[in-house]
């Protein structure tokens, strides 16, 4: 929604897919920023555009693929303390997802219910094997691409910031979406369960294994990689990313063991990831959004929107209490950013054009 003040005023309303091309978006942000300082003509500035848009997307739909499955994989050790069996299955559920998601990318018919069809398909696996694996992580990192948590803190933030209309559609879109995945995983594991009288219950508890601190640390930069391969981020602009995430995730962890305020810990963290992110475009001065992203990402409560919607199509009381606790997680979230682009920029840069949350 792009609005345009002056005699009369003017709203525009332009429809696109949603997604995620870091490279290009920083191609934007250098062309802008030329044009605010009258270093290239309208003209100019139009022909960029046209050769940006014209491009191919900065990864093809193989690599994209490939960072589905790794990211699906990896997480499972990393954020949800998996065995190496989760691991292995939670890597074949996130391929599967991938080829899914390439599916559903050229029929457009099949995107209507492509998340419900995913659902479905992970919540059966992942309950059908639900004796030898943990069925929290494996169907949580399987479904990772999918998680409406970021959606949601996009949604608070525009809430926050007084846009009133796109926040609104944006939050009911979220929650609506999670319901979408819960019940098509409702769905998968009651299946398994007409087929297998004798199975248990699925359950959303905590993970068994015992990775090694050290393996962590060595495997969550691969994990912020993958993150950032997916939000089409270039090689140079891995570093910064990977950063990010790891000062999210780090600060989030410390934290945690000395609050137990699930809410305060998600602001202190995206705190951190802020003063960070406009740090970093105060000194290079480039897109402050790119490192942004792949921080937020790290510590968006995507898992706890899908165990709330989840238990509310399962109709148990705990159902409400997770939902509550997905949107105040998020509204943690933006007023962290808030502060810290309050804390590193109170008048907002003026050098340059400021694209940030």
């Amino acid at each position: 929604m792009i609005c345009f003040d002056g005699q009369p005023s003017q709203t525009i309303l332009v429809k696109c897919t949603q997604g995620f091309d870091m490279g290009k978006l920083a191609n934007v942000d250098r062309i802008a920023n030329q044009i605010h300082k009258g270093q290239i003509s309208s003209e100019e500035c139009l022909e960029k555009l046209a050769v940006v848009l014209q491009a191919p997307p900065t990864w093809s739909s193989w690599i994209m693929l490939l960072a589905y499955a790794f990211s699906s994989l990896l997480t499972v050790p990393v954020m949800f303390n998996g065995r190496p069996v989760d691991t292995a299955v939670s890597g074949a559920l996130g391929l599967m997802v991938g080829l899914l998601n390439l599916l559903a990318d050229r029929y457009q018919s099949y995107r209507n219910i492509f998340e419900i069809s995913t659902a479905i398909l992970v919540g059966f696996v992942a309950k059908a094997l639900g004796p030898w694996i943990c069925f929290t992580g494996v169907a949580l990192s399987a479904m990772a691409i999918l998680l409406p948590g970021y959606a949601l803190t996009m949604a608070i933030m525009e809430l926050s910031a007084k846009h009133i209309i796109t926040g609104t559609v944006r939050f009911v879109y979220s929650l609506i979406y999670a319901l979408f995945i819960g019940y098509g995983l409702e769905i998968g594991t009651s299946l398994y369960d007409a087929l297998d009288l004798s199975a248990p219950p699925a359950t959303f508890d905590t993970c068994t294994g015992c990775v090694p601190h050290w393996l962590n640390l060595a495997l969550f930069p691969l994990v912020a990689i993958c993150m950032a391969t997916t939000l089409g981020a270039t090689f140079r602009q891995w570093p910064c990313m990977v950063f990010s995430a790891a000062v999210g995730f780090g600060v989030s962890l410390m934290t945690s063991k000395v609050i137990s305020n699930y809410q305060v810990v998600g602001t202190i963290s995206a705190f951190s990831v802020g003063i960070f992110g406009n740090l970093y475009l105060k000194v290079t001065g480039d897109l402050a959004l790119v490192p942004l992203s792949c921080g937020i990402i790290s510590l968006v409560p995507g898992s706890v929107g899908i165990q709330g919607a989840y238990f509310l199509i399962r109709q148990d009381d705990q159902g409400t209490s997770f939902a509550i606790q997905m949107v105040v997680a998020s509204l943690g979230i933006a007023v962290g950013l808030f502060a810290a682009t309050l804390v590193v920029y109170p008048k907002g840069p003026k050098r340059s054009v400021y694209a940030t949350y």
